[in-house]
C-alpha cells in the first residue's frame, strides 16, 4: 500500500480519559491504604505488615508484568522486522514507557527490606542465626538486602533503558520519517532482548521466588515471562477495542490485527500451561521434600480450589474459546475474554505469592482485592498520564502501509 493511502484517523486518547488520570491515581492510593487497614483487621496478630507487603508485591507484579510484556513485544517486533504490527506497536511502546514510574513504586519494597531490615516480605532478610533452615542459611551469601537492592537497580536500568530507547526512537521518527531509525531499532533489539531476558529471569528469582527462599525452580523466570506476555496480549486487545469504541484508530486497527493478537494469545495460553505443568510434573516425579513442600502449601487451606480455578479459567476454557477462527476475528468476543484473562493473571500471581501469608479467608481476600483495584487504578492513571497527547500510532513508520494492507490466510 502506498503511503498516500494511509487513512486519516483519530490517533489521540479521548480528552475525558486523560482528565480522569489525577482522580484515578488518588482513588487508587486510597484503596491501597484501605487495604492496609483491612489487613490489620484480617491478619493474625503481628502479621499485618507481612500480609500487606505480600499483597502489595502481588498487585505490583500484576501491573509490571504487563509493561514488561509490552517491552518484549516491541523489541521482538523490531527483531523479526514484523510489518503487521506497525499499526499497534505504539500502544505497546506507551505501556513499556511507564516502567520508570513503576521503578518508583518498588521503593516501598526496598525500604522495608534494606532500610527497615524487616523480614515481613522476605524471610531471608532476618539474617543468619535467626531460625532459618540450613538450606536458606546456605543461600544468604546471595540473598542479602544490599545485594538484592543493587541487583534491583541493575534490572530497572535495563528495563528503563530499553523502554526509553525504543520509545524515543519511535517518537523521533514521527518527526523526521527517517527510515534509518527503524534500521537502528532492528539492530539494537537483539542485544537488548538478551539483557532483558537475563534481567527478567533474575528479577523473578529475587522479587518473587525468594518470598519462599527454601524453594527453587530453574524455569520460574520463564513462567513469569509467559505470564507477562499472556497478560500484555489481553491488555493490548482490550485497549484497542476500547479505543475503537471511542472512535479512535477505527481505520488503523483492523480485524487482521485482532486476529494476529488472538493467535499470540492462544499460543501463550498453551505455553503458560506447558510451563506450569512441566514444573509440577517434574517436582511430583522427583518427590524431593524441599521441592514438593511449596506445592503442598498450595494444595491445602483453600489454595487447592484456586489451583483448580487456574486450570479451568487460565487454560482449559480459554483454550477452547480461542480455537475457532471466527472467534479470533471478533473484537467484542476477544475483549470480553481479555477481561477474564487479566483477572486470571492476577489470580495466578496471587497463587504464587499469597500462600506464604496463610490460607484463603474472606477478610484476607477482601483486603487483597482492595489493594489490587487500587493498583490497577494507579496503573491506568500512569498510562493515561504517560500517553498524554502522544499519537497511539507511529504514523511515519515505514512498515505502516504493510500493516494496513496485510491479510491473514483463511
Amino acid at each position: 500500500m502506498a503511503a498516500n493511502h494511509i487513512p486519516n484517523d483519530n490517533l489521540t486518547l479521548p480528552a475525558d480519559w486523560r482528565a480522569k488520570s489525577p482522580a484515578m491515581i488518588a482513588v487508587g492510593a486510597v484503596l491501597v491504604l484501605l487495604s492496609v487497614f483491612l489487613f490489620s483487621m484480617a491478619a493474625e496478630e503481628g502479621g499485618t505488615l507481612k500480609a500487606f507487603f505480600h499483597s502489595y508485591l502481588t498487585n505490583y507484579m500484576f501491573c509490571l508484568t504487563i509493561c514488561l510484556g509490552a517491552l518484549f513485544f516491541v523489541m521482538v517486533q523490531h527483531l523479526v522486522r514484523a510489518g503487521w504490527s506497525a499499526a499497534i506497536r505504539r500502544i505497546a511502546e506507551l505501556y513499556a514507557a511507564t516502567i520508570p514510574l513503576w521503578a518508583l513504586l518498588f521503593l516501598p519494597i526496598l525500604a522495608i527490606t534494606l532500610v527497615a531490615g524487616s523480614d515481613a516480605l522476605y524471610s531471608w532478610n532476618a539474617g543468619p542465626g535467626k531460625g532459618l533452615s540450613p538450606m536458606v542459611e546456605s543461600k544468604l551469601g546471595y540473598l542479602r538486602a544490599d545485594y538484592f537492592s543493587i541487583r534491583t537497580v541493575f534490572y530497572f536500568l535495563i528495563f528503563i533503558g530499553a523502554a526509553r530507547l525504543f520509545f524515543n526512537l519511535s517518537r523521533k521518527q514521527d518527526q523526521s520519517g527517517d527510515v534509518n531509525i527503524t534500521v537502528k531499532a532492528q539492530n539494537l533489539s537483539a542485544p537488548f532482548i538478551i539483557l532483558y531476558s537475563l534481567a527478567l529471569n533474575f528479577a523473578a528469582f529475587d522479587w518473587m521466588m525468594s518470598t519462599d527462599p527454601a524453594w527453587f525452580s530453574t524455569i520460574f523466570g520463564v513462567y513469569i515471562f509467559a505470564a507477562g506476555m499472556f497478560s500484555f496480549l489481553a491488555t493490548m486487545i482490550l485497549t484497542c477495542y476500547l479505543l475503537q469504541r471511542r472512535g479512535r484508530v477505527e481505520n488503523m486497527v483492523r480485524v487482521e490485527h485482532y486476529h494476529d493478537l488472538a493467535k499470540f494469545q492462544f499460543g501463550f495460553i498453551v505455553f503458560w500451561a506447558y510451563i506450569a505443568f512441566s514444573q509440577f510434573m517434574l517436582y511430583w516425579y522427583g518427590n524431593i521434600p524441599e521441592e514438593t513442600l511449596w506445592f503442598a502449601h498450595r494444595m491445602t487451606h483453600g489454595w487447592d480450589k484456586v489451583g483448580l480455578l487456574l486450570i479451568a479459567l487460565h487454560f482449559a476454557i480459554p483454550f477452547l474459546a480461542f480455537l475457532k477462527r471466527k472467534h479470533r476475528r471478533n473484537p467484542g468476543w476477544l475483549a470480553s475474554w481479555a477481561v477474564l484473562l487479566l483477572v486470571m493473571h492476577w489470580v495466578d500471581l496471587t497463587y504464587l505469592i499469597m500462600p506464604n501469608v496463610g490460607g484463603v479467608t474472606a477478610p484476607l481476600v477482601l483486603a487483597h482485592v482492595a489493594g489490587w483495584l487500587g493498583m490497577v487504578l494507579i496503573f491506568l492513571s500512569l498510562f493515561l498520564w504517560r500517553v498524554g497527547e502522544t499519537p497511539v500510532v507511529a504514523i511515519k513508520d515505514p512498515w505502516l502501509p504493510d500493516s494496513l494492507a496485510y491479510h491473514n490466510l483463511p
